[in-house]
């Protein structure tokens, strides 16, 4: 009898550790294959993404927070920036796709860079969420750029083509066949937008002119990423691609 129930206790063992060996080897797979670039808006850092960040990485994605001098350069040469680690990206997790979640500005440089001729078709396959983009411009930063100390501090690059564009058409549009999700703040008054907005970007101006799903919430645009009902939906929407 004890050798018959030791011979049990072994095969329980053993099969205990296959169940373990397969979710453990799961989980590395999950890990290693689909990547999420985090990037900031204007005159940001990464550490305003870091929540963001820090969620896709507890449900097992490689993440980025990219960082960029948005002072410093033009939409389309942070792009060709952005470009770079794509496609080291790709290179390391070939086939796999790449998400995208960004704030304001950073939308913008996500539309430009898919529209590069050496775009990976990891970064094209894979779901992007846009939180409070100005995909049709600004009209309150175009009221901003009569004002001369603003175009200072905003500087002559980036900014200035915020200041200046009615819309970003020239950088591009997404493939009609990528998945995105814009989400548009409502909690903001500001009457030089002329529709409900964030206090900087009204809600029509986030909608982009190729099919995308489009959804509002009450936050501010500064502080958007920091909601966890954003962030909920934007795990959701990007975890989605994993069940197709």
């Amino acid at each position: 009898m004890v050798g018959k129930n030791f011979m049990r206790f072994i095969s329980l063992k053993k099969r205990l550790l296959v169940l373990f060996a397969g979710v453990f080897c799961f989980s590395l797979s999950l890990s290693a294959s689909e990547t999420v670039y985090c990037l900031h808006g204007f005159m940001r850092k990464p550490s305003s993404m870091k929540k963001m960040a820090k969620t896709f990485e507890k449900e097992g994605y490689e993440v980025c927070n990219w960082g960029y001098p948005s002072r410093e350069k033009m939409i389309e040469q942070h792009a060709e920036d952005l470009l770079v680690a794509l496609k080291e990206t790709a290179k390391n997790h070939p086939g796999e796709p790449i998400h995208f979640v960004t704030h304001s500005l950073g939308g913008i440089i996500v539309r430009a860079v898919h529209n590069h001729p050496e775009c990976p078709e990891e970064a094209k396959n894979g779901r992007a969420v846009l939180l409070a983009p100005p995909n049709q411009g600004s009209r309150f930063g175009r009221f901003l750029g009569y004002t001369g100390p603003i175009q200072k501090m905003l500087g002559s690059k980036a900014g200035a083509q915020i200041l200046e564009n009615e819309n970003f058409d020239y950088v591009g549009q997404f493939p009609k066949e990528k998945e995105v999700l814009v989400i548009s703040g409502t909690y903001g008054w500001n009457p030089t937008v002329g529709e409900k907005n964030d206090g900087k970007v009204g809600v029509r101006e986030c909608c982009l002119k190729t099919p995308h799903k489009h959804i509002t919430h009450f936050s501010g645009h500064s502080w958007i990423m920091y909601s966890d009902t954003v962030i909920y939906n934007a795990k959701f929407f990007i975890a989605d691609k994993k069940n197709d």
